[in-house]
């Protein structure tokens, strides 16, 4: 009953679009133009990747400071080019500049490095993490307009750092979409076979994606994103919306091919089952991706809310302008043909290669196994992190400014360590505490209003390496350990990094859990089938790990740098691996519905498991490994970028999908699936009857 009212609300909607296509499409245009309109309020909302955590020590330090008119962060601006007076006369030049600048609080006396090549002053930062970026580009645009002769101003630190990522993240996006897209286009029309049908895809994907970011917009009038959330939305809406819209004009193009089919007609159709598919495989990637948001970490929630809005708008895109291009094209759909569409048949190549593969599925099995183990092995080594990504952004005033004080002032770091002590007794005892610490050198005291004393730090390695975050960890271990010093806080960047992950580990065990149970009951309702759900799950997990340690191998271990272009700095970002999970575990739901609902659904008809698989592979074959070919394409073109992060997640996503398309779904599922036999169909009959039914085909 359930699969019947869903069929009949497939073909209303397409007879609905068929009456009325061009006033769907001028409804759409409006949605355009209007979403169009808040695209710049995103972007001009977007912040770096903060990572504060609430409730958490470094949280409240930051507090603490603030209330007392402490800076929320420590910057500076350096000198390089010229001689010790030079130095110090361009900075004191730029200091009325600085000065005025709503988020400066203080700005330094300058002081010179050893060998009289380079100076500094220390810039205190007030704000917002979001203010503080936005005003970090505009204190570089400020010292820009100075004339200082041969003398270069940079100014760096943690939101200097963060914006001009934010940038470069844009600029990439734009770069990766230029390289994507028409190869993208080029899969599509090796698959479609004409030049309009290719085209179609891209319009719908690009409209959802356009329509994404305009929704996001609206909402940071009430909250801004991090920057990732764009990269995330333009990776998912441009790869997944392509695939949806492929699905779609694949099924109404053969439903037109049979004799005396009209187009509406082909289009109820065609909504009754590649429009059924599109919008079950949209809620199931949501589903697996809502448990993103629980981790209580703004940047998950974040990135889940654009992941989840951009798959429910180039999915509606697909269900309702597509229908109607489709419709007001008409026979224009095959326009630039560049060669006649092949139909699937029983003896097809995909069901020769199942046959093949069910032929030694245990040898397959055991060989797919060994390659994935073989993939997987880097993972156990996997280290976290959180990069400012300061070589990456050597180019930029920012990262210059990084590396000078990194070369020139090594008792300078690009974010201190901040102990905050309530009153003088409370910061002695730190400060002794601080001085027998190897790893760490104090820089600087300050006392604030309400007694809050605030000691500088330096960590002997890089604020963002793996070094000073155990540094960190062992100082606070210290200072809880002498009395007097437990009531000082331990806050700044290498805090925040540390309280971030600390927080992240916390809540991932819940979060994959529960992603794991929803989709399991997902694909039980679709499958009728415990094994399957659970055959699905296990296969999921092991294309992940492998993904995992490709991702380990190139971008911790460093393997490829020269080729990629980029510089390891021994671990991943700490937030990789849970997005990355939460993404590929989502998306692979569409392929393993795809295909092996379509066997269930040979199996119904012949009640033979060999000859269902090898014929539901037939059917989903070209249209899996098309799919696959086009996420591949549009992820791996983020590889092209120059921040570390979308280089990673780009790689991560292409790697998923291509393990998952060709060592999961083309041998060790049919493998599987023959070893298993009739264990494939078995369902408790009381656990039919609670389940809902959901029919679709591709």
């Amino acid at each position: 009953m359930a699969a019947d009212e869903e069929a009949r609300g497939s073909r209303a909607l397409g007879a609905f679009i068929a009456r009325r296509p061009r006033a769907v499409l001028l409804v759409a245009g409006v949605v355009l133009v209007v979403a169009a309109a808040f695209v710049p309020q995103f972007r001009g909302s977007l912040e770096g990747i903060g990572y504060e955590a609430a409730g958490t020590e470094s949280a409240a330090a930051l507090e603490v400071v603030q209330e007392a008119g402490g800076p929320a962060e420590f910057a500076a601006v350096v000198a390089t080019g010229g001689d010790g007076t030079a130095l110090r006369r361009a900075i004191d030049a730029a200091r009325p500049r600085l000065e005025s600048a709503g988020t400066v609080v203080a700005v330094g006396p300058a002081r010179l490095s050893r060998d009289g090549r380079a100076a500094y002053a220390p810039l205190g930062l007030s704000g917002t993490s979001g203010e503080r970026q936005d005003d970090a580009r505009s204190l570089q645009r400020r010292i820009d307009a100075l004339d200082t002769g041969a003398v270069e101003l940079d100014v760096t630190g943690v939101s200097p750092l963060f914006a001009d990522l934010l940038h470069q993240e844009e600029v990439d996006i734009v770069k990766a979409d230029a390289v994507g897209l028409p190869l993208a286009f080029v899969v599509l029309l090796l698959v479609m076979g004409s030049v309009v049908a290719a085209a179609l895809p891209i319009v719908v994907a690009v409209f959802g994606l356009v329509v994404t970011l305009g929704v996001l917009g609206a909402l940071s009038l009430w909250s801004p994103f991090n920057v990732f959330v764009e990269s995330v939305a333009a990776m998912i809406g441009l790869g997944v919306g392509i695939d949806y819209a492929m699905l779609v004009v694949r099924r109404y193009q053969e439903e037109r091919g049979r004799d005396g089919t009209s187009d509406a007609e082909a289009l109820a159709r065609t909504m009754a089952t590649a429009g059924r598919t599109v919008a079950f495989s949209a809620a199931a990637v949501v589903v697996c991706l809502l448990p993103l948001s629980i981790t209580g970490l703004p940047f998950f929630a974040e990135t889940a809310i654009g992941a989840v809005a951009v798959l429910i708008a180039v999915s509606a895109a697909a269900l309702t302008v597509l229908p109607a291009l489709l419709l007001v094209l008409g026979s224009r759909i095959d326009r630039g043909r560049v060669r006649a569409r092949r139909r699937p048949a029983a003896g097809g190549r995909w069901a020769a290669w199942a046959r093949l593969v069910m032929r030694r599925p245990l040898v397959v099995m055991s060989v797919g196994l060994a390659v994935l183990l073989a993939c997987a092995a880097p993972a156990a080594s996997l280290e976290e992190g959180n990069d400012l990504n300061v070589r990456a952004l050597h180019a930029d005033a920012s990262g210059a400014g990084a590396l000078v004080l990194e070369r020139h002032f090594p008792e300078v770091a690009a974010s201190s360590v901040l102990l905050v002590s309530p009153d003088r007794t409370a910061a002695d005892a730190a400060r002794r505490v601080l001085d027998g610490h190897p790893g760490l050198r104090a820089t600087e005291e300050l006392t604030l209003s309400g007694g809050v004393h605030l000691v500088l730090a330096t960590p002997a390695a890089a604020v963002d390496s793996a070094q000073a975050t155990a540094t960190v960890e062992r100082l606070r271990e210290d200072l809880a350990r002498d009395g007097a010093a437990t009531r000082t806080l331990v806050g700044g960047y290498s805090a925040e990094s540390l309280d971030f992950t600390s927080e992240m580990h916390a809540g991932t065990p819940l979060v994959i859990g529960l992603a794991l149970a929803l989709c399991f009951l997902v694909l039980l309702t679709v499958f009728r089938s415990p094994l399957l759900a659970l055959k699905a799950i296990v296969l999921n997990l092991l294309s992940l790990a492998a993904a995992f340690g490709l991702v380990v191998l190139v971008f911790q271990e460093g393997l490829g740098e020269e080729v990629l272009d980029f510089t390891s700095p021994g671990y991943l970002q700490s937030w990789m691996p849970l997005t990355l999970f939460m993404i590929v575990f989502g998306l692979s739901m569409d392929y393993e519905v795809f295909m092996v609902s379509r066997m269930r659904e040979e199996h119904a008809r012949t009640r033979d498991t060999t000859e269902a698989v090898a014929l539901g592979l037939e059917r989903t074959g070209v249209v899996v490994t098309s799919a696959a070919l086009i996420m591949v394409v549009v992820f791996g073109s983020f590889m092209l970028a120059r921040a570390p992060e979308m280089k990673q997640m780009g790689f991560g996503l292409a790697a998923a999908v291509l393990i998952d398309a060709t060592v999961i779904r083309a041998a060790m599922v049919p493998a599987f699936m023959r070893v298993a036999g009739r264990w494939n169909w078995w369902m408790p009959g009381w656990l039919d009857r609670r389940l809902p039914r959901v029919r679709h085909a591709v």
